[in-house]
């Protein structure tokens, strides 16, 4: 299966074309060349989020093999202040971060599932995996921005697979801290998921997807 990744630099990203690419070809979408060594081929593309157009050119003139999957692993968290004293500007980049990622790399799903081999031979749709976490369904203080998109995303998510025809759009929900991440603040014993309990669950879903509700969710103890 010929996985596409955006997102592939960061903690979970990397993780995962590191578990899935030793059965999946893993082509990250990235924004600058990254180190030599990567578990993903990279396609960098610097305005990937504001240019969809781009990131299905860059992948035409790369002459990869038809995309199967699309994977999500947009964006992150942090511990900031109270989100309506943080000011238009940052809430606006916050959304630039995260919501219009989400958006442009499902754009680029439908526009993959309705062109190519794929749209002609009438094979199993091309799936769509948006990765989303416990502060969509939990008011986060200090994370309100991340709480208000990622709620955001998931309507997304859900209107994308009301509406789509040739895609396959799901999200999976990681309800717990992703274990190796120094960000995370594991004060009172919070319990981390693994990073290869993701990947299985990933795995799942875009080998899967009939089996799967449009939502899934994983947590800690699971």
């Amino acid at each position: 299966m010929h996985i596409l990744l955006f997102g592939a630099s960061g903690h979970v990203g990397t993780g995962l074309a590191r578990r899935l690419g030793r059965d999946h070809r893993i082509t990250g979408i990235v924004r600058r060349p990254p180190e030599p060594e990567t578990p993903y081929t990279p396609v960098v593309v610097p305005d990937w989020v504001d240019e969809p157009e781009q990131v299905l050119t860059a992948l035409a003139a790369a002459d990869l093999d038809q995309v199967d999957a699309v994977i999500a692993a947009i964006g992150g968290w942090f511990i900031d202040e109270p989100v309506l004293e943080r000011g238009l500007s940052k809430f606006d980049e916050d959304y630039a971060d995260y919501l219009r990622g989400h958006f442009t790399a499902c754009t680029v799903s439908e526009r993959l599932a309705q062109t190519g081999p794929r749209a002609q031979s009438g094979s199993r749709p091309l799936v769509h995996l948006a990765l989303n976490g416990v502060a969509s369904v939990e008011a986060l203080s200090g994370s309100g921005a991340i709480s208000v998109f990622g709620a955001a995303q998931n309507m997304l998510i859900r209107v994308a697979a009301a509406e789509s025809t040739t895609a396959d759009f799901h999200e999976l929900r990681i309800m717990a801290p992703v274990g190796g991440d120094d960000r995370n603040d594991l004060s009172g014993g919070v319990e981390t998921i693994a990073l290869d309990e993701v990947a299985a669950a990933v795995e799942s879903i875009v080998r899967s997807p009939d089996r799967f509700e449009v939502c899934t969710a994983i947590g800690a103890n699971d």
